[in-house]
């Protein structure tokens, strides 16, 4: 096989790929907390007499996007909390009464995720917290 001039030696691409990550995952707590209160914003939003579907929408969106890019920085509990809360909105009725005390759950279980206190990652203590928090979700209406 044959290169051209500009080719890059494949060890190099999986170096260069290896340091993005790296610098991805480093940064991701500090980009994760200024973008948590805007998240809890939202979340109070759902539970104002002028919530709309939007406001659903927007929420969802900005979980979704918070449990992709935790899972790319490699921080699988906060991941984890973002896909049961995901699976919360998408699967369960808004009109619930106890909806907003179980996304305040896992809201609170975020904030604790990235603490210094915080479970480690993939420990008994981080999968009770994600099974717990699913076990909960699990009692409230379908849609």
């Amino acid at each position: 096989m044959t290169q051209g001039p500009q080719a890059v030696r494949i060890e190099t691409l999986i170096e260069q790929g290896d340091t993005a990550a790296r610098r991805v995952s480093a940064d991701y707590l500090a980009f994760f907390r200024t973008r948590l209160p805007t998240v809890e914003d939202l979340a109070n939003a759902l539970f104002a007499e002028s919530s709309g579907s939007a406001d659903w929408e927007a929420f969802y969106a900005a979980m979704h996007d918070l449990r992709s890019s935790s899972a790319s920085a490699g921080y699988h509990t906060v991941s984890a909390i973002c896909q049961s809360l995901e699976g919360l909105l998408a699967e369960r009725d808004p009109g619930e009464p106890l909806m907003r005390e179980v996304i305040r759950l896992h809201l609170d279980a975020l904030s604790l995720a990235i603490s210094e206190n915080a479970p480690i990652a993939n420990s008994d203590e981080a999968n009770r917290l994600i099974a717990n928090l699913g076990r909960v979700a699990n009692k409230l209406a379908r849609i």
